[in-house]
């Protein structure tokens, strides 16, 4: 009996050592599901975290130059970099810096010694300080205004000597630094930002030159040179390389200064360009905003004016670019009414786009019944 019993234990103890040696495979079987569910956790988590690194993460573009003149930088996400170097050139990010950027504006004042501290120095502060290059023109050197010493004499009678020797010197010195090149006197105040919105569609391979079209004498019309005048690289090469010291071109025939250059620019071909807007507006106006808002108290500039008024109209565009005979202290007074003065809810959504470009051969288009060969200037 005690014999078949412990037999009979055998079979037992068989069973609990075979109990035994399946435990262990249930055991590990539990274990890699619980690896393999820590696994997935753990990669979820490190994907989560990675994006939330990526979508943080900002990168540094280059500086911004501001209204004032001083540099800022502008901070982008991935997200943004992609959408600008996926956009088209019509379409870029940012709008206004590639409008900065991609229209350059070389600005030169007409001043005289007695005017460097009393009129010239407030362009220097205000709105000279949003050109690519400011050049001051003048006949005796100023330290503070860095000025151009031309030489020539002061006067009236002298002013279209001093504009073609200018002009001439900015070729020679400083063509590549711009796209266009803007004349303005030391009493007119200019907004720049203006300016280049409305140049930006222009081809400056184009001979052509804007300004406040004056209808005395040329047939295309002149630019008046109190409102400024603004010349595009090919014009600025074709009046140095054709105009220059050329008597056949430029004679001498008138006195004023913005009169005899359109004549001279007619004789070699250079457009006199329409400047108004859509709605016919004036851009560049070469009266002080009080002698023309809300009328004209002026005698002579709608008589001379090329493109007569619209009654339903009125003077100014809203994108208005010059106005002349600012007197000193009323650089400062425009500086703050728009760049300061913010009106609540007016302008912070305003859209920004820019205008369609235009072809060269759509401005021939447009001009050709105004402007001579470029072969056959008339002599003198």
């Amino acid at each position: 009996m005690m014999i078949r019993s412990k037999t009979k234990l055998l079979p037992i103890m068989a069973n609990s050592t075979s109990g035994r040696l399946l435990m262990p495979a249930t055991s590990a079987l539990g274990s890699l599901f619980k690896n393999l569910l820590c696994l997935i956790i753990g990669f979820s988590i490190g994907i989560y975290f990675t994006t939330m690194w990526l979508n943080g993460k900002t990168l540094s573009l280059k500086p911004l130059a501001t209204t004032s003149g001083e540099l800022q930088t502008s901070t982008w996400s991935i997200a943004e970099v992609d959408s600008l170097n996926t956009s088209s050139e019509e379409e870029p990010a940012d709008l206004v810096q590639h409008l900065f950027n991609s229209t350059r504006v070389l600005c030169w004042i007409m001043t005289n010694p007695n005017n460097h501290q009393t009129k010239a120095i407030h362009i220097l502060r205000t709105w000279g300080r949003r050109c690519h290059k400011l050049l001051f023109m003048s006949s005796q050197e100023d330290e503070q205004l860095h000025t151009i010493p031309l030489p020539v004499e002061e006067g009236r009678q002298h002013l279209w000597d001093k504009t073609n020797l200018a002009l001439k010197y900015i070729y020679d010195h400083h063509f590549n630094d711009a796209e266009w090149f803007l004349k303005a006197d030391d009493d007119t105040y200019v907004i720049m930002e203006n300016l280049r919105y409305f140049l930006y569609p222009y081809p400056p391979e184009a001979p052509i030159y804007f300004g406040c079209k004056l209808m005395q004498f040329v047939r295309q019309g002149y630019m008046s040179g109190g409102a400024g005048y603004v010349l595009s690289k090919s014009a600025l090469e074709q009046f140095a390389t054709k105009a220059f010291n050329n008597n056949q071109v430029c004679n001498n025939t008138y006195k004023e200064e913005d009169l005899q250059l359109g004549e001279c620019l007619a004789n070699i071909g250079v457009m006199a360009g329409d400047s108004r807007d859509a709605e016919g507006k004036e851009r560049f106006i070469p009266l002080r905003p009080r002698d023309i808002i809300p009328y004209s108290k002026s005698n002579w500039y709608p008589k001379l004016v090329y493109s007569t008024p619209n009654e339903n109209v009125t003077c100014c565009s809203d994108h208005a670019i010059s106005f002349h005979y600012i007197e000193p202290n009323y650089f400062y007074v425009m500086e703050y009414l728009l760049y300061s003065l913010r009106p609540f809810g007016i302008f912070d959504n305003l859209s920004l786009s820019l205008p369609q470009k235009i072809s060269i051969s759509q401005l021939n288009a447009e001009n050709e019944d105004y402007v001579l060969p470029l072969s056959s200037p008339p002599t003198s």
